[in-house]
């Protein structure tokens, strides 16, 4: 059994969920250092908090089976452990229940699960500009006004920079994620298209994202016509992937899990948005970071935080209105970065050497 002082984080959410579910992590080990924290998550997403520092155990449940009788079952183990504090970041009835009847002296949550009657501390869970998710999850800990946002961190193991090695020591390299959960999320495959072709010719392209993303990589990286363009989605776990984003010149990505890797990297980041926007919460927090979307004043949008499987008016006028334009300027600025940062590491190294 536990101390007293344990923490279970409940996080049945997506992938990108779970990942900006480590700032948390992150700030409690700031305030708690000597905490114990175990995490609930789904099976599927269990490879991204392996060998966490700061990580003692992780609970897991299918996705599939995030309902109420595998609930009960995994209530029995949850009260096992006798926890002082369960943190639910979900809004499903199942993790109110594992919540509300876990045993824990604190039982923490937001106000829209169904169960937020049970938990000794309630929070509103809202969507307000600028306010990012990361700091809507730190108010689950009331923290003390003027607090700064903790960032979501994940750590590659020597496994994982290993695996990205062949495409990380060919030289300098963009990277693209062309994925994303809803299809008014995407950016036209047009789009990337034009887009691949206009890059500087210089640079190896690699196509990343997980294995639900693998076709539509495949596609590009066949219609692209261009040289140095690598299908990396699915063949590189999201650890190694994140290894890869790291010492990326750019990486493109869209209103997805990976945009958020690139944040737990800090990786430099050209975020594109079509149907959402960076002021529902959730937009890149790498410090180098771009964000691209219309610049057109279109009514419609943003229609959905969580973006459609096709455009409510078909016109999609979002996403095809995202020019090759604004796309490059992103890249260009992040070569100017690089040239500044280049001479202080030559400097670096030769002092090293001395």
């Amino acid at each position: 059994m536990l101390p007293n002082r344990s923490t279970l984080l409940i996080q049945t959410g997506s992938l990108a969920d779970v990942i900006l579910l480590t700032a948390l992590i992150e700030y409690l080990r700031l305030i708690e250092p000597t905490s114990i924290l175990d995490v609930l998550i789904q099976q599927e997403h269990t490879s991204v908090l392996q060998n966490h520092p700061f990580i003692n155990q992780i609970l897991t449940v299918e996705k599939s089976q995030i309902k109420l009788p595998v609930a009960h079952q995994l209530l029995r183990q949850i009260r096992a452990v006798n926890y002082h504090r369960v943190i639910n970041l979900q809004h499903s009835t199942a993790t109110g229940l594992l919540t509300a009847f876990s045993g824990a002296e604190e039982r923490i949550g937001f106000t829209k699960n169904p169960l937020s009657t049970g938990f000794t501390r309630a929070v509103p869970y809202f969507i307000a500009t600028d306010t990012h998710e990361v700091a809507r999850n730190l108010q689950l800990l009331a923290p003390p006004a003027y607090t700064p946002l903790t960032l979501p961190r994940l750590y590659p193991t020597l496994a994982d920079v290993e695996a990205a090695m062949p495409y990380t020591l060919a030289g300098n390299y963009l990277c693209l994620a062309p994925g994303a959960d809803q299809r008014t999320r995407q950016l036209p495959t047009e789009q990337w298209l034009k887009l691949l072709a206009a890059l500087p010719s210089c640079y190896p392209v690699y196509l990343v994202g997980t294995t639900a993303d693998a076709a539509l990589c495949a596609e590009l990286a066949a219609r692209s016509h261009r040289s140095g363009v690598v299908n990396l989605a699915g063949r590189l776990s999201v650890l190694a992937t994140a290894a890869l984003l790291r010492g990326a010149v750019l990486n493109y990505v869209l209103d997805s899990a990976m945009l958020h890797l690139c944040s737990a990297v800090a990786a430099p980041t050209c975020a594109v948005y079509c149907s959402t926007a960076p002021t529902f919460g959730f937009g890149p927090l790498s410090p180098q970071a771009w964000v691209v979307e219309s610049a057109a004043d279109l009514e419609c949008r943003s229609c959905d935080v969580t973006g459609y499987a096709q455009c409510p008016l078909t016109h999609f006028l979002c996403g095809r209105g995202i020019g090759t334009a604004q796309l490059l300027a992103p890249l260009a600025e992040a070569e100017r970065l690089q040239r500044m940062i280049a001479p202080q590491e030559v400097v670096y190294r030769e002092l090293m050497r001395a």
